[in-house]
């Protein structure tokens, strides 16, 4: 079932999007995708001299008329591509309407399996730490990924690395992967989790999940307070003083500036996802400016 907020609106929103991968890859059926391999479909390639055999539909006579050779057009078949969806279904990704980030991840996740699935591509999902989807196809598949997401509540105390090794280790062909969390975990795990992925040969982008919570998260009461660390439970008792809130907003943005270096180093495309923003305009202004989306 797909949250109430996936409208007949906002799916006609959708199907306006096509996933877009930055390199060729071959796929395993007709699809809207260029492929590397050369065979009968509509987007011209180049010409090879005619052999014996040849289809003569495919001889292109206006050369003929100016060379007097035979020559035949060679098409880049269009097929199906392949979209891993990883989404953190770790305890920091939040439980509560204080802090939705998990919900937001999980709807940028079905939008992107709806986009595709309507392409006539193919879908896996593996929520970190929880459970993985089979290999769906088809428009009416948005269902099952839907039903695969109601099941996860986060929560546990995820390993960014060792999970995403997992997914990884579960890739057949490579395609695009799309990797939604909020990336709140030791950069040395981030760092060995999206190495597991591009030894796939994938196409990657990186969505970063924020809320308000993690960027002001000393608005809320007094000065002091119990922090309690989502992955672990651990408890510290805390007093906000001005030094401890400038420097969690320092620890912040250097994680944030590394994360986005990295990427930036790897090849990998990176977006920031607010919480507060609306869904429909992130995936509308932002995903096509960093290339997943056309």
């Amino acid at each position: 079932m797909l949250p109430s907020s996936f409208t007949p609106q906002f799916l006609n929103q959708l199907e306006l999007f096509k996933i877009r991968a930055r390199r060729s890859f071959l796929g395993s059926r007709q699809g809207g995708h260029l492929s590397p391999k050369r065979g009968h479909g509509i987007e011209f390639s180049d010409y090879r001299q005619y052999e014996l055999g040849d289809n003569p539909r495919h001889i292109d006579w206006g050369v003929y008329g100016r060379t007097d050779r035979l020559y035949v057009k060679r098409f880049q078949e269009e097929q199906d591509l392949r979209v891993l969806l990883v989404v953190d279904g770790s305890a920091s990704m939040g439980q509560d309407s204080t802090d939705p980030k998990w919900e937001r991840a999980r709807d940028i996740a079905l939008a992107l399996g709806y986009i595709a699935l309507m392409e006539q591509d193919t879908v896996s999902a593996a929520i970190l730490g929880s459970r993985t989807s089979p290999v769906l196809s088809g428009p009416r598949a948005v269902h099952q990924l839907g039903a695969l997401f109601d099941q996860v509540v986060p929560g546990g105390e995820g390993n960014f690395a060792r999970d995403i090794q997992r997914a990884a280790a579960q890739i057949k062909f490579p395609g695009v992967a799309v990797v939604i969390s909020d990336f709140l975990c030791p950069f040395e795990e981030v760092e060995r989790g999206f190495n597991a992925l591009r030894s796939r040969n994938l196409d990657i982008t990186a969505v970063q999940i924020l809320s308000d919570e993690d960027l002001r998260p000393f608005e809320r009461g007094g000065d002091s307070a119990i922090a309690i660390d989502r992955e672990t439970s651990e408890r510290v008792d805390v007093h906000f003083t001005p030094e401890l809130r400038a420097e969690y907003q320092q620890i912040l943005e250097d994680h944030c500036e590394q994360l986005r270096d990295f990427c930036a180093g790897a090849r990998i495309s990176y977006a920031l996802a607010l919480t507060s923003e609306s869904l429909g305009d992130w995936l509308q202004n932002i995903l096509p400016r960093v290339g997943i989306l056309r």
